[in-house]
């Protein structure tokens, strides 16, 4: 089984990667609410969250789709960019 912090990693990589930035990214991560710097649409972050749930299902193989879709819904609310509207 692949550790969890390889699969946190492996996901800000991803996320950090739809907007246009690389992980690690120390010059950004270093303020403290760095996950405001970006923004992204609903629809964007509904693929990232799909892109998510199918990692982990992957990885975690005996997880139900319950855990599934907490912790992907934890992970976005904790460390997702900043929504904006759908234009």
């Amino acid at each position: 089984m692949i550790p969890y912090e390889q699969t946190n990693t492996d996901c800000l990589r991803e996320m950090f990667r739809r907007v246009g930035e690389t992980y690690p990214n120390e010059e950004l991560t270093a303020h403290d609410e760095w996950y405001t710097q970006h923004t992204w649409t609903d629809a964007e972050q509904d693929a990232f969250a799909d892109w998510m749930r199918k990692l982990l299902k992957k990885r975690y193989r005996h997880w139900r789709k319950r855990t599934i879709d907490h912790e992907v819904g934890m992970f976005v609310l904790m460390w997702g960019w900043k929504t904006t509207e759908n234009t």
